[in-house]
């Protein structure tokens, strides 16, 4: 558990878990082994400006979320996170997700499996990162790169989703009612959806340059 304020953990190895309780950490250059079914990296309620950069996460043999914003705010930047039912999962407001590599998720029963799963937020900001629920050697879609749907606990105000690539999932992006306001700008989808791009996307959330990588035909 990291309680105090300004708190740098940079270069290590964790086996086991990180819990962030206090405001402006910085978790860089780390590998996080979480060996189970817990959350390698969790951000606490209340917690203001986190950073996690440069991190390697992973729950191998399986299970849980990798990171997981369980209030707090924060951003996550250049991460490896794989070996997880789900990759990072967002309940919180002002969280930023960028360059990072989101990737082998493993099955498990009762499972999501998302590479981003978001069940509540206002200024949740994805861009620049590779999202693939799908995995290869199992040929094995998942359920979503972005997953909101019918998970989501309340509105999502400013969703941004931006220049990324994903592929894989029932629908790459289970969008839902629930996204109140937002933009889809960008974005890049591989071929292995078992249905499509995206479903349950309201009309007035802007979608917009967003194209296949096999073919370069716009998604509409």
């Amino acid at each position: 558990m990291v309680d105090k304020a300004g708190t740098v953990i940079e270069g290590l190895r964790v086996k086991g878990r990180i819990v962030v309780e206090a405001d402006n950490v910085t978790i860089r250059d780390t590998l996080v082994e979480g060996g189970g079914t817990h959350y390698p990296i969790r951000i606490a309620k209340g917690v203001k400006n986190a950073l996690i950069e440069h991190v390697e996460v992973h729950n191998d043999p399986g299970g849980g979320i990798g990171i997981f914003f369980n209030g707090g705010t924060g951003t996550v930047r250049h991460a490896n996170i794989h070996t997880a039912t789900d990759g990072i999962r967002v309940q919180a407001d002002n969280v930023t997700i960028e360059y990072s590599y989101v990737h082998d998720l493993r099955r498990s029963e009762g499972g999501h499996h998302d590479s981003i799963q978001i069940r509540s937020g206002t200024n949740t900001t994805i861009r620049g990162n590779t999202l693939l629920p799908y995995v290869a050697g199992t040929n094995d879609p998942m359920n979503a790169a972005i997953q909101i749907g019918s998970l989501a606990k309340g509105p999502l105000v400013n969703l941004v989703v931006e220049q990324n690539f994903m592929d894989g999932g029932n629908y790459t992006i289970n969008g839902g009612k629930a996204v109140e306001s937002g933009s889809f700008v960008g974005n890049v989808f591989g071929p292995h959806a078992r249905y499509g791009v995206r479903s349950s996307m309201p009309a007035e959330i802007e979608w917009r340059d967003n194209k296949m990588a096999q073919t370069g035909k716009l998604v509409e």
